[in-house]
């Protein structure tokens, strides 16, 4: 039996985590509850996962592949994928994107964050005084709405706060666009183009990661790198979660 957070034990589990300052009382019980009423499952082969990460040892060993790459286009984006995109990464974004599994989300993160963690050779490491922020890539407002979250700000605001990096969602979308899946590559930058602006008054980083969870031609990342190095920031990384490449 999953222990409830009425519990002794769970409790003090939770306290302990938010006296240290990972996380705030409400994001861990809202945590727990997720944990209690959707026993996870790994996505991509249906075994039962341990704790409170995705992936089972076989898939995440298969599918875990960082490294960088910069995607074809007018800008020189260097951009640090963590995953393929495909067997359970992919289940569990598609889950979270079109049938309201939301409790894949904190998974994600900390199966990202598990990662990352005192990594060495990203694109924005050992350049610049000053930290990056990181700033996700903003979802359509229309398709946020009928979610109920964010799935790169669910993904990536963690990682941010964990490693004491300014979260800045200064990006908008300002018209719709397509689906990007079954578009060709200058299909999908024609559907792209235009679609970002700034927030008015937002306060711009020097160096900024653009965050993103998949990347696919690379044209949703490059046409938002564009928006924020013609407002002044002077280098951008890009950072996904998972990549076909």
């Amino acid at each position: 039996m999953r222990p409830g957070f009425w519990q002794p034990q769970v409790f003090l589990a939770v306290r302990a985590r938010v006296r240290k300052g990972s996380v705030s009382m409400l994001q861990e019980i809202r945590e727990l509850l997720l944990d209690l009423f959707y026993p996870c499952q790994c996505p991509g082969c249906s075994r039962p996962v341990p704790g409170r990460v995705l992936l089972c040892p076989e898939c995440r060993a298969r599918l875990l592949q960082p490294r960088g790459f910069v995607p074809q286009g007018p800008l020189q984006l260097a951009v640090y994928r963590v995953f393929l995109y495909e067997g359970g990464i992919k289940s569990a974004l598609h889950g979270a994107k079109f049938t309201g599994r939301e409790d894949y989300l904190p998974r994600l993160a900390r199966e990202m964050s598990a990662v990352l963690q005192g990594r060495t050779g990203m694109p924005w490491q050992g350049e610049g005084i000053l930290p990056p922020a990181v700033i996700p890539v903003p979802t359509d407002p229309g398709r946020r709405k009928k979610r109920g979250y964010d799935i790169p700000e669910e993904i990536f605001r963690p990682w941010a706060e964990k490693n004491q990096l300014p979260f800045l969602p200064v990006l908008r979308r300002i018209r719709p666009t397509q689906p990007q899946y079954g578009l060709t590559r200058t299909e999908r930058r024609e559907n792209l183009k235009g679609c970002f602006a700034l927030k008015q008054g937002a306060a711009l980083p020097q160096r900024a990661i653009l965050a993103d969870d998949i990347c696919t031609s690379g044209s949703t990342l490059l046409e938002a790198a564009r928006v924020l190095k013609r407002g002044g920031v002077s280098r951008v990384y890009g950072l996904v979660l998972a990549a076909v490449e």
